[in-house]
């Protein structure tokens, strides 16, 4: 598809305050209050397939990627693109209807493969064109867009900045905002620094370290740009792997705050494995997105020790914009297949930078591979996985019944709906503030429910909870064989 004149690039839109639904999801790291036989577990996701189309050789990777809306409902994706003919690693662009079929948008720029090609060109980039990958595209307060990409080759390995006024069209600008380990200038400087008294230079070069595998956005509620990148701590004793690509370091997810995207806050660390995390765990990216008002993390879950290498995207979720993060449910959202399976996504599964919003359900493409993450070469496949945008966790119960009490709510309806699959049978209790039962709404009361429902409504013998709108209520739910994902009122 040739696009000399694009279409306008768009962001998605947050919610106003009043336009939040009232919806309790179960997204926090423990159980809820008086919980028994239930666990916390992720929902139902089917895997799609993804195509790109157009005979263009090479591996699409949409790890580490940007995907955008435009202006006519089309999406676009920002991608790395490896390995073939005289190409080593580029950004290719990329447009689609549905967000599983891609489109090719041939620039028309001629200087890297020598014909029409969908690889975005550089001005101003000095030395190798040809290798530079994981595109993280923002919008500007100029209506500019900006792009921060890794570049790679003439021993350099660095953050760069490009901008551009349509979106395929860039040109680099100003300095390194982030340096890698194995950029040979910063390897000389922290070395030089480690020998001798930390000169200023190393302390600047030191403060701007990460891995790749970096994400940045612009907030708009607080109009601000946030990265999320790795953070390297030094490898300790009982945590090495030597078969790992970087046995010195162990990775973790840190944050920086910006006003204009190029000068960066203090890191701040977020995540760091725990008690409850295997002995090898570390964390390989995070990508961040929001929904209604809070934030939905996709955490890189990787098994550094020998004979796994392997990649899961975990979910996480923010309530206080960022800063902590609750893993309700530990390892991968995405299932790997079986490891004797002929599909590819046995190893490793990496989420793209967003999810798509198709209406009733997310659309998260990521890349998936069948090799461990220290193979020398690795083969690689764009997939998708689809699921119910209120289905990211529940609350399950097996053949013994479970149940627990819901934190204190105000019920602006009478309807008080359920999104819960229940293969067994589930009642309900309406409580005051403090958990005592409310005469006609016990759980003898309860209307049992069962199948599988996104608006299960919850009755009583003596109706509905009319007279208690607006007061302060609790619900006591009790199951068997089925999995409760959210109530609303």
């Amino acid at each position: 598809m040739n696009n000399t004149i694009s279409p306008r690039l768009v962001l998605g839109k947050g919610l106003l305050p009043h336009q939040i639904p009232r919806q309790r999801f179960f997204l926090e790291e423990s159980l809820p209050e008086n919980s028994f036989n239930v666990q916390l577990v992720y929902g139902p996701v089917e895997k799609r397939q993804v195509n790109f189309e157009g005979n263009l050789p090479g591996q699409v990777s949409t790890f580490a990627s940007t995907l955008l809306s435009l202006s006519n409902g089309r999406y676009r994706l920002y991608a790395t693109t490896r390995e073939f003919g005289e190409i080593s690693m580029g950004i290719s662009v990329w447009e689609s209807d549905d967000g599983l079929t891609w489109e090719p948008s041939l620039l028309g720029q001629r200087e890297v493969t020598h014909q029409p090609s969908n690889l975005i060109f550089f001005e101003g980039l000095a030395g190798n064109q040809l290798a530079v990958g994981q595109p993280q595209i923002v919008p500007l307060r100029d209506g500019r867009w900006r792009m921060y990409f890794w570049k790679h080759g003439d021993s350099q390995v660095r953050y760069l900045t490009a901008e551009s006024e349509d979106g395929l069209h860039w040109r680099v600008t100003g300095e390194p905002v982030l340096y890698h380990p194995g950029d040979k200038e910063t390897r000389e400087i922290m070395r030089a620094g480690e020998e001798t008294e930390f000169s200023e230079e190393y302390l600047v070069r030191k403060r701007l370290l990460t891995n790749d595998a970096t994400h940045v956005y612009y907030n708009s509620v607080l109009d601000r740009y946030e990265c999320y990148s790795v953070w390297l701590h030094p490898a300790i004793p009982d945590r090495r792997v030597e078969t790992d690509n970087c046995p010195g370091m162990h990775r973790l997810i840190h944050r920086r705050l910006s006003q204009d995207g190029l000068a960066w806050s203090e890191p701040e660390l977020l995540l760091i494995p725990d008690s409850n995390d295997p002995w090898d765990l570390q964390f390989y990216f995070l990508a961040v997105q929001s929904y209604q008002d809070f934030l939905v993390g996709s955490l890189g879950y990787y098994r550094v020790e020998e004979g796994q290498q392997s990649m899961d995207t975990e979910l996480g979720f923010s309530f206080d914009g960022g800063r902590k993060w609750h893993r309700p449910v530990r390892g991968g959202f995405i299932p790997r297949s079986h490891p004797e399976s002929k599909l590819l996504d046995t190893v490793g599964i990496y989420a793209s930078n967003t999810w798509i919003d198709t209406g009733e359900d997310w659309l998260c493409l990521y890349t998936d591979t069948a090799f461990p993450h220290n193979a020398k070469k690795c083969l690689t496949k764009p997939a998708a996985a689809t699921f119910k945008k209120g289905r990211m966790v529940g609350v399950a119960a097996g053949v013994n019944p479970g149940g627990f009490l819901t934190p204190p709510f105000f019920p602006t309806t009478s309807e008080l709906r359920l999104d819960a699959n229940i293969k067994g049978w589930l009642r309900a209790e309406l409580c005051d503030g403090f958990g005592r039962k409310l005469p006609g709404f016990h759980l003898m009361d309860s209307l049992i429910i069962r199948g599988d429902n996104q608006n299960h409504i919850l009755r009583w013998k003596t109706g509905l909870p009319t007279r208690y709108l607006y007061q302060c209520v609790r619900i006591r739910f009790e199951l068997a064989d089925g999995v409760i994902y959210s109530f609303s009122w």
